[in-house]
């Protein structure tokens, strides 16, 4: 650490984060990153798409702005240990996770359901149930994680 620097401590959220990242780095591996279908998802319309951003956006713009940031330089981070299948370290899939589940508790409950009502109109049941079928006991390890790690985000959400 800098010597003046204020020491890093870990809380809940980046526990969480660290068990959804342990627990779905596999499923993850195994995603075809490359695939050309990530060009064509969602198949709605830009209309329909440009309406389900919108609460994204705003949910953004709510967000604390430390969080953000910390968010968004993790991301840079991540991007530059890409590796050829298109995937991440864990370290840098971990710091992702965290900084998101911080952002998202830095905004009301509300903008959260909001972005979750946009996109479950473009990326239907359907689309969970191909993810599922085709990553099997990954895909559901990793679902089950990741509610895990919502529900820690809430119970910290303002």
């Amino acid at each position: 650490a800098m010597l003046g620097a204020a020491p890093a401590y870990a809380d809940k959220i980046d526990d969480a984060a660290k068990k959804l990242s342990v627990e779905s780095y596999d499923f993850l591996k195994k995603i075809d990153w490359n695939s050309d279908i990530y060009g064509k998802l969602p198949s709605s319309s830009p209309p329909v798409v440009l309406d389900a951003i919108k609460p994204v956006l705003a949910m953004g713009a709510a967000m604390d702005s430390a969080a953000l940031k910390k968010g968004v330089m993790a991301h840079v981070k991540a991007i530059g240990s890409v590796d050829t299948k298109g995937v991440t370290t864990l370290e840098d899939y971990t710091a992702i996770n965290a900084a998101i589940g911080h952002m998202v508790a830095s905004v009301p409950a509300w903008k959260t359901l909001d972005v979750y009502g946009a996109f479950s109109t473009i990326f239907p049941k359907e689309g969970q149930d191909y993810l599922a079928g085709l990553y099997g006991p990954e895909a559901e390890k990793a679902y089950k994680a990741f509610l895990e790690f919502k529900d820690v985000v809430k119970s910290s959400q303002r």
